[in-house]
């Protein structure tokens, strides 16, 4: 089981056998769970820093873009606890306008060249943590960009702002927590990531909404027991 799950991680691209393993021992048993979890959460497993965290992020969202709810939301659809059928429109379309497209294309090339920020001396004291703050002692090499010291955060790494912060495939990532929020977003632009800290019967009520308003799902659930299952 354990050698199946590694082998799973390892075909996710810039995620080696160390980190696979890494990935095991912090409790990850599959994708989906990789899914769900946050950049920031997956940056403190051992081994994986914060630039290789938005990277297999992005890489497990791909993933999941085109895959289905699974057969246990597919068969909710199909009717509710009353035996009413649910409508389910189909997901919308990114709309966007070709410069913004144009943006998405540049921002993507410069996520590949963009180094991984650090603070000075992060490699020799266990006691830094992997994230960026910038040097401010008299002596500091790394602020008097002495070269090879590691490279300072400034402007020219940052993506184009018209198309910051969002999604690879194009869409607003909104964070969803509740179902009657679900209303208030536009299926053109923006897209559903349910909050990690839901349980699954609202997980359930939001995946059904979101597909009957046509909202595209960022992290549908792969697996789903029966809303009526007893919890032993």
């Amino acid at each position: 089981m354990e050698e199946e799950i590694i082998n799973e991680f390892t075909s996710i691209k810039e995620v080696d056998e160390s980190m696979a393993e890494a990935l095991y021992e912090a409790g990850y048993t599959s994708v989906g769970d990789l899914n769900e979890a946050t950049a920031k959460e997956l940056s403190q497993v051992n081994g994986i820093t914060d630039q290789l965290a938005e990277s297999i992020k992005n890489e497990v969202s791909l993933i999941f873009e085109d895959i289905g709810v699974g057969e246990a939301v597919e068969e909710a659809e199909e009717g509710d606890e009353e035996g009413n059928e649910i409508e389910t429109i189909p997901a919308a379309g990114l709309k966007m306008d070709p410069e913004s497209q144009r943006l998405m294309k540049v921002r993507k090339k410069q996520k590949a060249k963009k180094p991984n920020f650090v603070q000075a001396d992060q490699h020799k004291k266990k006691r830094l943590k992997n994230y960026w703050r910038r040097p401010k002692g008299l002596q500091s090499k790394k602020r008097r960009h002495i070269l090879g010291k590691g490279e300072m955060a400034q402007v020219g790494y940052g993506s184009p702002v018209a198309v910051k912060g969002l999604h690879p495939s194009g869409f607003q990532d909104v964070l969803m927590c509740r179902v009657q929020d679900l209303d208030e977003l536009d299926p053109d632009t923006q897209a559903v990531r349910i909050a990690r800290t839901v349980g699954q019967r609202k997980r359930m009520d939001i995946v059904k909404k979101a597909r009957s308003l046509g909202l595209k799902i960022l992290n549908p659930p792969t697996e789903m027991a029966p809303m009526d299952e007893e919890v032993q």
